[in-house]
């Protein structure tokens, strides 16, 4: 139901999300999350890396989503030498008149 209303909502004020990505391969401190819907963090290298101090294996994934809400702040991530973390995320956007 929720997500019916967020739709309906979306569509009336013209808004549409998006879809993208950003790729990391070195320790970041402060991750922004500002404007981020349901990211998800994928380890795709080849050593464990640490996020928001959770240790995530090499083909795991991380959901730090708070789904159909944009997120704010920032996490941690600690990558060692030859690390590589995907992260995929939505974000809402005011359609082009």
């Amino acid at each position: 139901m929720l997500s019916t209303i967020q739709h309906m909502v979306a569509f009336l004020f013209g808004y549409q999300t998006t879809v993208s990505s950003d790729t990391i391969t070195v320790t970041e401190d402060n991750y922004t999350l500002k404007g981020k819907i349901a990211p998800r963090f994928h380890n795709e290298g080849n050593t464990d890396v640490s996020i928001l101090n959770v240790t995530v294996k090499p083909g795991e994934m991380f959901n730090c989503s708070a789904n159909n809400f944009s997120m704010k702040g920032s996490i941690n991530i600690i990558m060692p030498d030859g690390g590589k973390v995907v992260c995929i995320y939505n974000s809402l956007h005011k359609k082009d008149c």
